[in-house]
């Protein structure tokens, strides 16, 4: 399946745009589910297929979501992305748990690291996710509903970006120059 960036933000893009425009978190949210849902069907029309993470994170936005508009309380959608972190950053460490390290399989193929590195890669990966649903509670429960969602779109992406970036280097500083590409 073929990682689209701007395809892979359609919900959030439009939840932001919604919520810029209106200034209403629960029409943003309603529109967020939509694309979510609409989002699905095109990766079935266009790749037959949906991955692990967009199934996880419409389900969560239908039910956090549809909680926050059937009982009108914006802290339900604020939860959302808390969640999704936490799922991420739980299922890797079970999986690492089982022999499985997650970070390791997606990348394999372009990447040799020995399996103590791959470990090391992995817990950073956990802690990054775990780290950032805690940072999203306390943004969502400390600061205005307006830089809540500045954070969810903006500063998730910048931080998510940053750690990628750090845990590039910190790959190819451990892999001694054997990157595939």
């Amino acid at each position: 399946m073929k990682n689209n960036m701007l395809f892979e933000m359609f919900p959030l893009v439009s939840f932001f745009l919604v919520y810029y425009f209106t200034k209403n978190i629960y029409t943003a949210t309603l529109v967020c589910i939509i694309a979510s849902w609409l989002q699905l069907i095109l990766y079935k029309i266009l790749y037959r297929k949906i991955g692990k993470n967009t199934w996880i994170s419409t389900i969560l936005i239908t039910l956090f979501g549809g909680l926050t508009i059937a009982l009108h309380n914006k802290t339900f959608v604020m939860l959302k992305p808390t969640m999704l972190y936490w799922i991420f950053g739980v299922s890797l460490f079970i999986s690492a748990r089982l022999n499985k390290n997650g970070i390791k399989l997606l990348l394999k193929d372009q990447i040799q690291l020995d399996d103590k590195t791959w470990d090391q890669v992995n817990l950073l990966w956990v802690s990054f996710f775990i780290l950032m649903g805690a940072l999203n509670l306390f943004i969502a429960f400390h600061f205005s509903e307006y830089v809540w969602v500045q954070f969810k779109v903006f500063g998730g992406f910048a931080l998510m970006l940053l750690f990628t970036a750090l845990t590039g280097g910190f790959i190819y500083a451990k892999s001694k120059g054997k990157i595939n590409g």
